[in-house]
């Protein structure tokens, strides 16, 4: 579930929705015949063309978001995989408004930004009166369908995303046969990153000089959180879905605390952090350097885990290989256990590729993953136990940008590599940017970025990826080649890991 900090300013918290839930019920009471009924049906109908035709618009100027995606029937509403994991288990009184509330929020996330991405308002309506009026008409919908069994049972049929994977690709391409050639050239891989990850840290190659790019402090008085703190928060922000849902305060506070150092081989311009710009495409800014923030969720078992996505961005991944090309960046993401403590960290580069896992002691590796056609994962070092009030420090090669090795610095202040701050950014900032001309998404068709195409692709399609190595945005990451696997699937960590007993 996305934290979106301005959406309660476009759609009512979930204890509105059930006040108007009540309205309809008693408005449904009254006689056939009488005018509310006829007036409710006339304007259930007009939102739903009003819906209709702004939809038309946005996907004739393609500037629809692929952040969340539309529930077919109900364009109101768009979803995760998060959300559609919970469609079967909505048991409760509170569960139906929580549930469809957070498909609400998204959906007017991603209209605000479409909105202000057109190339000019719509004809007769002014942006914020359109807003207002998309906004109106999203909670007398919402309160309609909820009302009747029959919407309720359609809306969990379905509310689902489909995955990122062409299958019909994967027929043309003979995936039976090219599949197991990937998989050797993906152990390959797995092979060279564990003997860099077994190499003495002091041995690490280093082709250029090692800069430090630190986080700055999101918070006036920063002190990090110890795991009781960490626990607290997230036990008291449970949402009744079980969803942790901390107030920006908090979130500011956990970001601090497990925000690790971005350590880098720096040889050149493409291996320096930077901020994200569009002018007459995407550019990256190397006077500011910045750190992107998201915020996600996955499951365990019968809880919601909180996740801290930290994403970087680098000019390009250089050379002459069909690996190389514009734009690069690592996204790292912290799980979060229910007792305070980093249960999980795992990284890919913005392509969703080279997906690696550093578990903790409190998971193991599952015993029964297939054997065929499935990409093991990458776990190439446990992670290191937490020390309290010590950032990680993740060590970063030039030009490739891999992670070499997570480890805690004890050197002394005066023997630490040159320090850059890194200033913090929401990363939904990047899906409405501003442009010569008014706003535009760093993201275009398929959630891909425009310009980042790599060699690869010619090679790779048979796997029914979409242009393998193209920077994409946060919700369409495919990070298996062999087999099917999503950066957000919601069940991604029970599937592969299983709790230490």
């Amino acid at each position: 579930m996305d934290h979106c900090s301005d959406s309660r300013c476009i759609i009512p918290a979930a204890a509105k929705l059930v006040l108007l839930l009540g309205t309809l019920f008693l408005t449904g009471c009254v006689t056939v015949g009488n005018p509310p009924i006829t007036s409710i049906a006339d304007t259930l109908t007009t939102c739903r063309a009003l819906y209709q035709e702004i939809d038309a618009i946005i996907d004739r100027e393609a500037v629809r978001d692929h952040g969340s995606s539309p529930v077919r029937g109900f364009p109101y509403l768009r979803t995760t995989r998060l959300l559609a994991s919970l469609r079967d288990e909505l048991t409760e009184p509170a569960h139906w408004p929580a549930w469809i509330d957070h498909m609400a929020k998204l959906d007017a996330q991603a209209r605000a930004l479409e909105l202000r991405n057109l190339s000019a308002p719509i004809a007769d309506y002014p942006k914020d009166s359109l807003l207002y009026e998309l906004s109106t008409c999203r909670e007398q919908l919402m309160a309609a369908d909820l009302t009747q069994s029959e919407r309720r049972a359609r809306l969990r049929n379905v509310a689902h995303v489909e995955d990122d994977y062409v299958a019909w690709w994967q027929v043309l391409g003979l995936y039976p046969l090219t599949a197991p050639i990937m998989s050797a050239g993906i152990s390959a891989w797995h092979n060279k990153t564990r003997n860099t990850f077994s190499t003495e840290l002091a041995s690490l190659p280093v082709a250029g000089r090692l800069v430090r790019w630190v986080p700055a402090s999101a918070t006036p008085s920063h002190v990090p959180l110890d795991p009781w703190q960490t626990a607290k928060i997230l036990r008291r922000s449970l949402d009744p879905l079980g969803i942790p849902l901390p107030t920006d305060a908090a979130l500011d506070q956990l970001f601090d605390t497990y925000a690790p150092l971005w350590e880098v081989d720096v040889v050149d311009e493409n291996d320096q952090i930077g901020m994200l710009q569009w002018k007459n495409g995407p550019v990256i800014d190397l006077t500011r350097p910045t750190l992107y923030r998201k915020v996600s969720h996955t499951r365990l078992g019968d809880q919601v885990l909180l996740q801290l996505n930290y994403i970087v961005w680098f000019p390009a991944r250089p050379g002459n290989d069909i690996y190389a090309g514009q734009l690069d960046g690592i996204n790292w993401r912290v799980t979060l256990g229910p007792d305070g403590e980093p249960w999980l960290y795992d990284a890919i580069h913005n392509c969703g590729c080279y997906h690696e896992f550093f578990p903790s002691h409190r998971l193991r590796l599952r015993k029964d993953l297939p054997a065929f056609y499935f990409e093991p994962p990458m776990l190439p070092q446990p992670a290191p136990p937490a020390r309290e009030r010590q950032p990680l420090v993740l060590r970063i090669a030039s030009h490739t940008h891999f992670i070499q090795r997570l480890y805690y610095d004890e050197s002394p202040p005066g023997l630490l590599p040159a320090a850059q701050p890194l200033a913090w950014e929401e990363y939904d900032v990047l899906r409405s940017l501003p442009a010569d001309e008014g706003y535009r998404s760093l993201f275009g068709a398929y959630g891909l970025i425009a310009g980042t195409e790599r060699t690869e692709r010619f090679l790779l399609w048979p796997m029914g990826i979409r242009s393998p190595g193209a920077m994409r945005q946060w919700g369409r990451h495919p990070t298996a080649f062999v087999g099917r696997r999503h950066f957000d699937d919601a069940f991604l960590i029970e599937s592969l890991f299983e709790r230490t007993p």
